[in-house]
């Protein structure tokens, strides 16, 4: 829970160039960070490409907000209004993606009976993500 009393820190930001052992390259903060199914576009910004449930798949990446609270992660995906929470990062990214297909399944199954405001949301998530044949 998110209060107005605490305060609320990003990341610190990606050192300009680092060495990566595994195959000798330079990894710069200027350039996305890609790795499996996630890419890194700055300090507390990155793209998730998948959600790890087989019956859904991402067709566009979905853009994810990291901020830090106290010993807490928020992932938030600002534009489903959805967030995961976690220990770590890992922790908090798996929560919003157990989150979004969760979301997406219940507004499936409920399309003729959303409002305004969730069938925006349905939309959205319509155009990001579609289900496995």
């Amino acid at each position: 829970m998110v209060t107005a009393t605490k305060k609320v820190e990003q990341f610190p930001p990606v050192p300009a160039a680092q060495p990566d052992d595994a195959d000798n390259r330079t990894i710069t903060s200027q350039a996305p960070i890609k790795h499996s199914h996630v890419s890194v576009l700055g300090p507390s910004e990155l793209l998730v490409g998948t959600l790890h449930d087989g019956r859904l798949q991402v067709r566009s990446p979905i853009t994810v907000q990291l901020t830090k609270e106290g010993g807490h992660v928020i992932a938030e995906a600002v534009e489903f209004n959805e967030f995961g929470f976690g220990k770590n990062f890992s922790e908090a990214l798996r929560d919003l993606q157990r989150t979004i297909v969760e979301l997406y399944l219940t507004l499936e199954e409920e399309q003729e009976r959303l409002g305004d405001d969730l069938l925006t949301v349905w939309s959205n998530l319509q155009d990001k993500i579609t289900r496995r044949r």
